[in-house]
């Protein structure tokens, strides 16, 4: 938190870090219980030759930590900061597993697992001419001991994406291209048509200029979820995320419902 080898402390970073804490944990709080409550202290080490017991004034830090306050840059945190953080939670968690579900399952011929398919189309993904599909990053994931594959519980939707895009057996519809907006009058089920809705839902959310969505948009976020969850699992079967989402808006409303 310094900016300067004289150790000059940057207010702004303190401020901010206070503040990211701050967001995790009232996230966090607000599934586990609405009765959990909890403060923001800074420990002090006392100085040398003072026992840990003594009272110690606190530290110039203590200040800074909780400068800015009230200023546009470290405005508190609302009810629709809240809404944008549980709605990251449930996509995260519950299409990222629906999307996982889908490369799983769609496993081109004439491969026997999604992992034989992604290791045989290995060139294409890392040394294409001109570009790889992938960033290094995402290839030490997908390739973490150059010839093996790493856990799909790995993979973030992104890559998941890009995945199920070049290696599944997931196709577009005729007249359609990966990229292209599937239809919703009449709506399109299909499962090129849902990694669509879902590589957008991502886009929108983890894009959002400002980390915050009012309640109304955070319900149409869920209805919008519930739809694409449903068309995944008319093809491929199970309720897993379905059962998923369902418990996390329980969650979300009982939380809505005791403020």
């Amino acid at each position: 938190m310094v900016i300067d080898e004289v150790k000059t402390v940057d207010a702004k970073l303190c401020s901010r870090v206070r503040k990211f804490i701050s967001l995790n944990l009232n996230m966090i709080t607000s599934y586990l219980s609405q009765n959990l409550q909890y403060g923001l202290a800074v420990q002090c080490p006392p100085p040398q030759g003072v026992s840990d017991d003594s009272e110690v004034g606190f530290s110039p830090m203590f200040d800074i930590w909780f400068a800015e306050e009230g200023h546009a840059q470290d405005a508190p945190i609302t009810p629709e900061h809240m809404n944008h953080a549980r709605i990251c939670v449930v996509f995260v968690t519950v299409c990222g597993t629906a999307m996982r579900e889908v490369l799983r399952t769609q496993v081109p011929a004439p491969h026997t697992d999604i992992y034989q398919a992604i290791l045989a189309n290995k060139g294409k993904l890392t040394s294409r001419p001109g570009k790889p599909l992938l960033k290094q990053n995402q290839i030490n994931l997908v390739f973490p001991q150059g010839q093996t594959i790493g856990t799909l519980d790995q993979f973030d939707i992104s890559l998941l994406y890009i995945l199920i895009r070049n290696v599944s057996a997931v196709k577009p519809p005729v007249n359609n291209r990966w990229g292209d907006e599937p239809l919703d009058q009449p709506r399109d089920t299909s499962l090129w048509a849902s990694v669509e809705r879902i590589q957008s839902f991502r886009n929108h959310i983890i894009h959002s200029s400002d980390g915050k969505i009012s309640r109304q948009v955070l319900e149409d976020y869920w209805t919008k979820f519930e739809a694409v969850i449903r068309d995944i699992e008319k093809v491929i079967g199970g309720q897993m995320c379905s059962q998923e989402l369902e418990r996390q808006k329980r969650q979300v409303i009982s939380v809505y419902e005791a403020c």
